[in-house]
């Protein structure tokens, strides 16, 4: 039945937003106050997840060179597009240097569970409300991915989804775990060109 129900959402949002790098959040801006918003150049705010039962826990940011805080949902074609990608860069860090941890949009942890099990991600996910995510951490747009410096501090926001298997998206993370000095613009740059070279295949016949 879980499969059944896992299968009807994600044929359902592929037809809706498939086309695109990434799915409206359908949160007015103006309806949600931002107390948090993960700004570039500010430190992670303060926000919680939900574990397995559904109970509020602090996040606890991980000690790494750099985090990869990446919001998705099951229903977002975008998301699950770019999870293999994202799969393979945790697989090529030690968690030291990078770490890669999924906040997913998803009330029922079983169907997030299968999905987990069904695409092989094995890097952590866990589960945030949208009451979190949305004031907190400014989710407008899914996929969201923050990078995040060893001291907390947010270096950018990068909405869409990527290949993080780009040669050049590798070498700006690389130069990002040992540096922490690369501006946003730089890091924007880099990732806006990976969405604009997708775009531009998509359209090759």
């Amino acid at each position: 039945m879980r499969q059944a129900i896992l299968t009807a959402q994600v044929l359902l949002l592929t037809f809706v937003c498939g086309l695109f790098t990434a799915c409206d959040s359908s949160v007015d801006a103006g309806s949600v106050p931002l107390t948090g918003r993960a700004s570039v150049g500010q430190l992670l705010p303060v926000f919680s997840s939900l574990s397995h039962e559904g109970r509020s826990q602090p996040f606890v940011r991980p000690k790494t060179h750099l985090l990869v805080l990446n919001l998705w949902a099951i229903w977002c074609p975008p998301c699950r597009e770019e999870m293999p990608s994202l799969q393979r860069l945790a697989d090529s860090y030690d968690t030291v240097d990078l770490q890669v941890i999924g906040l997913a949009i998803e009330e029922d942890a079983f169907l997030l569970d299968e999905f987990l099990r069904k695409y092989q991600i094995t890097f952590p996910v866990q589960r945030i409300s949208r009451e979190q995510a949305e004031p907190r951490l400014g989710l407008r747009e899914y996929p969201l991915t923050l990078l995040i410096a060893a001291d907390g501090r947010v270096l950018a926001r990068l909405s869409g989804a990527f290949d993080w298997d780009d040669p050049r998206i590798k070498t700006l993370l690389r130069q990002v775990v040992q540096t922490q000095k690369i501006s946003h613009t730089e890091i924007d740059a880099v990732f806006r060109a990976n969405q604009k070279a997708a775009a531009e295949s998509r359209r090759k016949p």
